[in-house]
């Protein structure tokens, strides 16, 4: 297959595709209720929880100012995995101004990020009113023509080859 000669030729195999670190979706860890994250996020009113993953939890909001809906990623407090705290949040800003330099059409823009005053992690998304692909895929039937389904996984690589290439490695790719 095409898909399988450009993976083996571009991209190795041992990232953790569990989404590691595994501790972040410890289940002590409880997502902010969107009560709070208002109270800690007063510039963006919280609609509501979106989601919830290894990586943090999701939330649907709308920046008032600029008049637009956002997606507002909260990481777990845990999220440091024995790291110092200073680094941690050192290299968090590095990535999320990385992050914020991408411009793919498949690639969601980062508009904001921080830290709140409870030491909260965060950032700020455009928010993508869609499904997923398990969403997708149970909307089509369970399955995709073989011709629609290596188009989505030409689109993925290739965003992830853009973000490879500025310097972004994802780590928490599902199939």
């Amino acid at each position: 297959m095409v898909i399988h000669s450009y993976l083996d030729g571009r991209y190795h195999t041992d990232v953790n595709m569990s989404g590691n670190p595994t501790s972040a979706s410890s289940p002590h860890w409880e997502p902010p209720p969107p009560e709070h994250l208002q109270q800690m996020l007063p510039q963006y009113e919280i609609i509501g929880i979106i989601g919830r993953g290894g990586m943090g939890a999701v939330y649907r909001g709308r920046q008032a100012k600029l008049d637009r809906d956002v997606a507002i990623k909260v990481l777990p407090e845990n999220f440091t995995c024995g790291e110092d705290e200073l680094n941690f949040a050192a290299r968090f800003l590095q990535e999320a101004r990385a992050m914020a330099k991408l411009n793919h059409p498949a690639i969601i823009s980062v508009y904001d990020f921080g830290e709140t005053e409870e030491g909260q992690l965060y950032f700020v998304m455009e928010f993508v009113d869609g499904m997923d692909i398990h969403q997708y895929l149970h909307h089509h039937g369970g399955q995709l023509p073989q011709d629609q389904a290596l188009a989505i996984v030409a689109h993925v690589l290739d965003a992830l080859d853009y973000a490879h290439g500025n310097g972004i490695v994802h780590r928490d790719i599902k199939p």
